[in-house]
């Protein structure tokens, strides 16, 4: 079986698609394979990603939305063998380790959807998702180029708690809420499948705002998801001109 599929939906902005192409080409991506499903863009978007060896670029000859660039990634993700599926957003920046923090989550809680921190700004009105939560204000939070140190930092207070017995001031936590730029799902999520064959209802369409929206209209399942407080994500959100 395939391990994870990291899938990236874009609609323009094509300049910060690169941003986020740059830094995952700098990544451990052993085990995971990545595509970017684009919703019709008419920008240079293709022309950008297909300067990346590693990407498989996927265009919808006309603009559909976005659950239908999700339900395009899960069916890859079904009929092609992959354990995890990762959807996200393009203006991000995605560090290994928090990769490997989440599919720790989905190891004992297999059935459900799990979300990372982000930094204040990238939480939208979500902000149980905020980093400065559960760990003491730090600027680097808030600095692109301190992505993997916010990562590493995070996983540097893990190890320090669980030589105190404190370790499940970490522990994941379940929310009825969740900001959706950036969840990840096992094999487990077939279960829920629609009579159609797809995973997300189509019709569920945030018109760019995915801020903060209920696991239960996405997907047939009652299941609240997680929020891995040990995996960290850089997102740009209203910042898209930013780069590193």
């Amino acid at each position: 079986m395939k391990k994870t599929l990291l899938a990236l939906t874009t609609y323009n902005g094509s300049d910060i698609t690169k941003v986020c192409l740059d830094e995952l080409s700098k990544m451990d991506r052993s085990g995971i394979d990545v595509i970017v499903v684009d919703d019709c863009s008419t920008d240079n978007t293709e022309k950008i990603v297909s300067k990346y060896d590693f990407v498989e670029f996927i265009w919808k000859d006309r603009g559909v939305g976005l659950t239908d660039s999700w339900n395009i990634a899960y069916q890859k993700f079904k009929n092609e063998g992959y354990q995890y599926l990762i959807v996200s957003n393009n203006d991000v920046l995605i560090p290994r380790k928090a990769i490997d923090e989440m599919e720790t989550v989905l190891e004992k809680w297999p059935g459900s959807l799990v979300v990372p921190l982000t930094t204040s700004e990238g939480c939208g009105h979500n902000r149980l998702q905020s980093i400065h939560n559960y760990f003491e204000g730090n600027a680097e939070f808030s600095n692109p180029k301190q992505y993997e140190n916010v990562q590493n930092l995070i996983l540097d207070v893990k190890e320090q708690l669980k030589t105190q017995n404190n370790l499940y001031q970490l522990d994941p936590v379940r929310m009825k809420m969740f900001n959706g730029f950036f969840f990840m799902m096992s094999r487990n999520v077939v279960n829920y499948e629609l009579v159609d064959g797809n995973l997300f209802y189509q019709k569920v369409q945030f018109n760019g705002n995915e801020d903060e929206f209920n696991w239960g209209t996405l997907i047939p399942n009652n299941d609240f998801p997680f929020l891995c407080k040990t995996a960290f994500i850089y997102h740009f959100k209203g910042y898209t001109k930013q780069t590193i």
